[in-house]
């Protein structure tokens, strides 16, 4: 009888893992109470695996099933599973319920990269329909395509390398991108405006421009935290901005973490003459008074360019980066600066301590023993 073993999908500290079921004294199986389950077995020496369902009995009929196909083969003829296209899992639809659980419980932007990559990667592989037709090659082939379009290893393909990891991964199936090298991680280091950059900038803005990048240095709120920002998340009085979710715009503060942060009485005082939107709870609305991003990214480079700078070098997050670093530079301690960022990780507060420039002059000052 061809050998056909039931394996389990089990998350350890190392990652996913395929393991065999446990079995007692009498060798009978211990089933876990939930569980995903796989098939294993051989042909001409290669070791092949597919889904088994999520319970006991699927698994144990994926099982006959396969045993009697592989009995067929080997007698010469034609085995006909009446439940063989119940069991094909095709690459679109596995993508659609994926993006479905992505869009529920992530951020719209993260959903938009994964829905862009994974459609890409659909038609890469085409005419491949079927998830298990899917190879290391397959993956290995796409990265080096997108590499071939001048996106950067270091970055926007370990990115790539992530989402269609976690794909294959949470379809629980042997993943192929196991097969493909990881990629290491360019981690670029923050960069801070100078005092004179953020001079030139703020002087061609506007009263409404002023306003806004003021609470961008002032406070480093992200990208889509300043972007839906209400009134009622300012206390002018207590000189502080409370970071919540947003139901209404599907927003949710990074790690899932509301935060409060203190400002300056010269940054309440610009806010006080800031003028309310007319039935509009958003304290810096695009011109038709909704969220709209590009409105704010495209604000940012056109001030650049009033005022002689390179717009290129001229983001929202790097607004983040700098209030970041004038904090730590004054001698706020790290620990109060990772909660004012809302960072999970002190480390990654920790990449803002740079040297000055005067502790460069410093530097410079010492003379050599000799």
């Amino acid at each position: 009888m061809p050998r056909v073993n039931i394996l389990q999908r089990v998350k350890t500290a190392e990652g996913w893992a395929n393991v065999a079921l446990k079995r007692n004294a009498k060798g009978q199986i211990c089933w876990p109470s939930s569980g995903r389950y796989l098939i294993e077995w051989r042909e001409n020496g290669i070791r092949l695996r597919q889904t088994a369902g999520e319970t006991p009995s699927d698994a144990v009929e994926a099982q006959k099933r396969k045993r009697l196909q592989l009995e067929a083969k080997e007698a010469g003829l034609e085995f006909l599973d009446a439940g063989q296209n119940e069991d094909k899992l095709t690459l679109a639809k596995a993508v659609h319920d994926f993006l479905r659980d992505i869009k529920t419980f992530r951020k719209p932007l993260t959903h938009q990269k994964y829905e862009h990559i994974l459609e890409l990667f659909s038609e890469y592989t085409a005419p491949k329909s079927e998830v298990l037709e899917i190879t290391g090659d397959d993956i290995k082939r796409f990265l080096a395509w997108r590499k071939s379009k001048g996106f950067d290893p270091g970055t926007t393909l370990y990115t790539d390398r992530i989402i269609l990891n976690n794909f294959f991964t949470k379809l629980g199936i042997d993943n192929p991108v196991k097969d493909v090298p990881r990629l290491p991680r360019l981690r670029k280091r923050p960069s801070a405006y100078t005092n004179a950059e953020l001079k030139k900038f703020f002087a061609v803005c506007d009263e409404w421009e002023r306003a806004f990048f003021v609470v961008a240095l002032a406070t480093g709120l992200r990208r889509g935290e300043l972007q839906t920002l209400h009134w009622s998340d300012l206390d002018l009085q207590s000189r502080q901005v409370h970071v919540r979710a947003k139901p209404q715009y599907n927003f949710l503060p990074k790690d899932w973490e509301e935060r409060t942060v203190p400002f300056a009485d010269e940054v309440a005082a610009i806010l006080i003459k800031h003028p309310h939107a007319a039935n509009c709870p958003i304290v810096f609305p695009s011109p038709k008074s909704h969220l709209n991003y590009r409105f704010l990214h495209d604000r940012c480079k056109d001030i650049a360019k009033r005022a002689g700078l390179d717009p290129t070098e001229w983001h929202l997050h790097r607004f983040r980066d700098t209030a970041a670093t004038r904090w730590l530079r004054a001698g706020i301690d790290v620990r109060t600066v990772q909660s004012w960022l809302g960072h999970e990780s002190l480390a990654t507060t920790q990449k803002y301590l740079e040297p000055s420039r005067e502790t460069e002059k410093q530097l410079n000052r010492m003379k050599l023993p000799f």
